[in-house]
């Protein structure tokens, strides 16, 4: 495809501070003379941390958010039967079931004006399952039948965002393209069934998966092979400058992490290992980034251990601060745990690192040992293991000198593999493979 192209994103929410790869993903393909637009189910909390590259481009007038009420789009409530009552979470009171059903009427009318048919599948939970029972889709049709003009490629990030929107391949004629990153092929089948996604698959023209574990999995909830296509979410090498990390005699040593708050990063394990390093290692400082439901837990945590003056948990940072923190680190740790079968899909945050010249110590978990080298970028170790992370960190420690070689080495392999220059031309051509699918199944 070498003409512009007009591509709509279709996303959960946006702005978030912590999908990044899909920030890249949009300008990148801007600086590339395409047009996008994004349309999102919700909007993020005032606020919350936005990155300087959202107000640089002007996303946010190429933003349209889904019209509706949180009860639908948010939690996907039920509006039947009209005599009950909604309880939102962390509402005061309730809505009346039939108030929502009035509300919904103008919707529902515009809907069945423009997509009489799409309206009766939205509806049908045969087809559109709870997103039919909390009228969500109308919302979702009532927002994008009111847009005129044609796209010439549609992109869900995330399986449920790509399945609650594939009406929009038929509303607006267009192939459809949809990512695949972790929790949607973990922990939503593992919940839903791992049948949620059938009538996904069979709507698609295309789904990208970010790493090979990401393929088995998503082919093992029934995704046709000849549909995968894989494609890394990627990083800006010139946000990530490269510094070869040595260590000086007496100097504080600095590991970080930037991931969110969440058990399956691991936090729990990685802090005690903390606790077994400092015993060794006095001189040593642990930053956090990221912000989550486990922040409060994890702090107390580090409190019981004794590291107050050892872990410092910094919350959602925008990408200057990541920048510097990354920039003063000496190693990074990301470790990853397997929680009742929910693994990640790439780890992103590893790759970033590399690129800068950081040795990393990753979990043998999920795609994590494809996003490194290990014994040549850094090492893996077994998950929820504090003696093992702590023992590889003070080898690490002990043998600085090697430093500068893991750093190397990391630096070429995140440019060999996930420079965003490359994976968007890499997008591109598959926004045409989606096309020519499309053409040949109408």
């Amino acid at each position: 495809m070498s003409r512009p192209l007009r591509i709509a994103f279709l996303l959960g929410s946006f702005p978030v501070i912590s999908e990044t790869f899909i920030l890249r993903q949009i300008t990148g393909l801007l600086d590339l003379g395409h047009e996008v637009r994004i349309f999102a189910n919700a909007q993020p909390d005032d606020s919350a941390t936005v990155h300087p590259e959202v107000a640089k481009y002007h996303l946010l007038n190429q933003t349209t958010y889904v019209d509706g009420p949180a009860e639908s789009l948010v939690w996907e409530l039920p509006v039947m039967p009209l005599t009950g009552r909604t309880w939102p979470p962390g509402a005061t009171k309730p809505t009346a079931n039939w108030l929502r059903f009035a509300a919904a009427l103008p919707t529902v009318a515009r809907c069945l004006c423009h997509a009489p048919g799409l309206t009766r599948q939205l509806l049908n939970p045969d087809e559109y399952r709870y997103h039919a029972a909390s009228w969500s889709g109308v919302y979702r049709l009532g927002t994008l039948c009111q847009e005129r003009t044609g796209f010439d490629v549609l992109h869900a990030h995330f399986g449920p965002v790509g399945n609650s929107f594939r009406f929009a391949r038929e509303l607006w004629r267009t192939p459809l393209l949809v990512s695949f990153h972790g929790y949607d092929f973990s922990t939503l089948p593992r919940k839903e069934g791992s049948a949620m996604y059938e009538k996904l698959f069979a709507t698609a023209d295309v789904i990208t998966v970010n790493s090979e574990f990401t393929r088995s999995q998503v082919e093992k909830l029934g995704c046709p092979n000849a549909k995968l296509r894989k494609l890394p979410v990627g990083l800006d090498l010139d946000e990530f400058p490269f510094r070869e990390r040595t260590l000086q005699s007496g100097e504080t040593v600095r590991l970080l992490t930037v991931a969110r708050l969440a058990e399956i990063k691991g936090y729990e394990f990685t802090l005690r290992a903390m606790a077994l390093l400092r015993r060794s290692v006095p001189e040593l400082r642990y930053d956090i980034v990221g912000d989550g439901p486990l922040r409060r837990p994890l702090e107390s945590l580090a409190a019981g251990l004794g590291l107050n003056d050892t872990v410092v948990f910094h919350g959602a940072c925008a990408g200057d601060e990541i920048e510097r923190l990354l920039a003063q680190a000496h190693l990074f740790l990301l470790c990853s745990v397997n929680v009742e079968g929910d693994q990640e899909g790439q780890g992103l945050a590893l790759q970033e690192a590399q690129a800068c010249g950081l040795p990393v110590v990753a979990t043998n978990h999920g795609a994590l040992p494809e996003g490194m080298q290990a014994g040549r970028s850094g090492f893996l170790i077994p998950e929820r293991d504090p003696e093992a992370l702590a023992n590889r960190l003070k080898d690490l420690i002990e043998h600085s000198a090697e430093w500068p070689a893991l750093g190397r080495a990391g630096r070429a392999f995140a440019a060999d593999g996930y420079d965003i220059c490359k994976l968007n031309e890499r997008l591109l051509a598959i926004y045409g493979e989606a096309a020519e699918s499309y053409r040949s199944a109408k």
